[in-house]
């Protein structure tokens, strides 16, 4: 490789819309429909600083192609992660072989893979033909309460074989997701780096402490996220009936868009409490914001059935300022224990009697609540960001593969990344 030539990254991400983050990245704003810096946002801010030649893969279930100068970003759905068994293994396979004709068509350097796109162990190939592979994982790699099937077993030991040989490093958004991959590698996996999602200060700007003052006071619960089963709205359905039962004047907002939402509406009129438990269906940015604002209580009641990652409601609820309720299901309760209360998972009368404690015990309300306040700080953590961590594997790639020592230089030369502070970035 000679030193003329650029750097070059191919980044296989989650379902986002990249071309709308980045058309306001170049703008140098934060994408709106947001409240997190996407991890696209991060990957556009990373290869800005390596001045590389990128292409990026969202999951996205859209059309469009965007290229310029050193960006190229595409979508390829993944529908059949929403079929059958044959129609999803044979849909994980061919995409896997599309990522890595792409990749080798790109002349990638270095791969950046989250599990979305295809099983990791058929990457395999890529390091033998010199393709570095770093993958960041944002999900369980099966549902953490529950036992691997056959399959799943059989999937993950191939898998660990990657995690131990196939890979660089590998970046996780969570403990659980960490200690996972230890398991499957007898623990010798390639180094593991943890990273949190990250938010800028400007969420708080304005935000209103809510706290609930008296008994002639509306309780209010937030619900926000996928409104599917697996994600614990029906679960949240029968708390609320019992909830109103004991405590009428209170109301379940219930914000997010997915597949139960029309039957979810017709449950709760059904039970007759559509009026206290309203399903919002899509909310803006402001709406959601105002929503959180309003809230006395965050919700997340994530079943057994789901590998959760992280959920970045947690965090949203700790920043503003609002203690939540959730249970060991969801990997984010690690970090912000002392502003929740912890129920068994998939306990209905747990999630209950935990909601009614908050809504009776003034006390124990403003002590999760204060506790929520100082548990900001940790979601503002540039160091501890997606691009913090994989910008410094990817210096260590460099450092460490001599035809690519060009690029060490290059970003040694540069502003220096300055931990606990969002660095000045380059646009277009």
């Amino acid at each position: 490789m000679n030193s003329t030539k650029q750097l070059r990254i191919l980044y296989s991400t989650g379902p986002v819309d990249a071309t709308s983050v980045y058309m306001h990245w170049v703008l140098g704003q934060d994408d709106p429909a947001h409240f997190a810096i996407t991890y696209a946002q991060h990957f556009y801010e990373l290869a800005s600083r390596l001045k590389a030649k990128t292409w990026l893969i969202s999951a996205r279930d859209k059309k469009g192609l965007v290229k310029d100068e050193d960006f190229r970003i595409e979508f390829r759905s993944l529908k059949h992660h929403y079929r059958n068994s044959i129609a999803y293994f044979a849909g994980q396979f061919w995409s896997g072989l599309r990522l890595i004709f792409s990749t080798l068509l790109f002349k990638a350097d270095i791969l950046i893979v989250t599990q979305d796109r295809t099983f990791f162990f058929l990457l395999g190939i890529l390091p033998l033909l010199g393709v570095k592979i770093v993958p960041t994982i944002h999900c369980t790699l099966w549902p953490k309460y529950k036992q691997p099937t056959t399959v799943q077993r059989i999937i993950q030991k191939l898998n660990g074989w990657f995690f131990r040989y196939g890979c660089e490093e590998i970046c996780v958004v969570s403990d659980d997701i960490r200690d996972q991959i230890i398991k499957i590698t007898d623990g010798k996996s390639r180094p593991i780096r943890t990273f949190v999602p990250t938010y800028r200060e400007d969420f708080l700007k304005d935000i209103k402490v809510q706290k609930y003052r008296s008994e002639a006071e509306a309780f209010s619960i937030l619900y926000a996220g996928r409104v599917e089963a697996s994600k614990g709205v029906y679960l949240l359905l029968e708390v609320a009936k019992k909830f109103i039962a004991i405590k009428p004047n209170c109301i379940f907002n219930v914000c997010g868009t997915g597949g139960e939402v029309e039957n979810l509406k017709a449950a709760a009129l059904k039970a007759g409490i559509a009026k206290q438990f309203v399903v919002h269906g899509h909310c803006k940015r402001e709406q959601l914001r105002k929503m959180y604002e309003t809230s006395h209580v965050v919700v997340v009641p994530t079943t057994k059935d789901f590998v959760e990652g992280f959920n970045k409601v947690v965090a949203e609820g700790v920043i503003v300022g609002r203690p939540i309720v959730t249970s060991g299901v969801c990997p984010a309760l690690s970090m912000v224990k002392s502003a929740a209360v912890e129920v068994p998972p998939d306990d209905v009368e747990e999630y209950l009697k935990a909601i009614l404690k908050l809504a009776t015990d003034k006390d124990f309300y403003e002590l999760k609540q204060r506790n929520a306040m100082a548990l900001r700080k940790q979601f503002f953590s540039y160091s501890r960001s997606w691009q913090a961590q994989v910008e410094s594997v990817v210096q260590k790639i460099c450092r460490k593969t001599p035809d690519i020592n060009t690029y060490k230089r290059e970003v040694v030369h540069r502003t220096p990344v300055v931990a606990e502070s969002e660095p000045v970035l380059p646009r277009k």
